[in-house]
């Protein structure tokens, strides 16, 4: 039996779930004996979100989403200058912030604990970023699907 594809839509709800998930833990921290360790899980929440955003983006176009995986695995910079190629405008508060993805290891301290220094954007900057890809691919890949109803990403009021 053939595994059933996973469609663009479907990427790009996760890729909601992950950033909204990310504003809502922001918007409502807790008291905690560390409370910064589920505080830097944001930056893992939103890495993730920009990563499913960008695939969501170029499975849209019919690019094979097990292709992407075995090609580029978790690397946003060569995903995201596809997506550039396919029309994504990307700021340079997006540029830098997709280029810090890719030349640190934020992603792996974001979810393990690690001393020393690291190089972080505000949390502001990726919720911008992601809040700029949701508006961009949600439009090209709820006009090419037949669901209606494209969730908001938001802050809390």
């Amino acid at each position: 039996m053939k595994k059933p594809k996973t469609t663009a839509v479907a990427l790009f709800n996760y890729a909601h779930s992950y950033a909204q998930s990310a504003v809502t833990l922001e918007d409502n921290q807790t008291e905690a004996t560390h409370w910064n360790a589920p505080v830097y899980f944001l930056y893992f929440l939103y890495f993730h979100a920009i990563e499913l955003y960008l695939k969501a983006l170029l499975v849209s176009f019919g690019l094979d989403l097990d292709e992407l995986r075995k090609t580029y695995g978790h690397r946003v910079r060569p995903l995201a200058e596809l997506c550039q190629k396919q029309g994504l405008q990307l700021s340079l508060d997006a540029e830098q912030a997709i280029d810090l993805m890719s030349d640190t290891d934020n992603v792996i301290t974001s979810r393990y604990i690690r001393v020393g220094k690291h190089k972080r954007l505000p949390f502001s900057v990726y919720y911008e970023l992601c809040l700029s890809l949701h508006e961009q691919i949600g439009r090209k890949v709820y006009q090419d699907s037949s669901v209606t109803g494209r969730p908001v990403l938001k802050r809390a009021d």
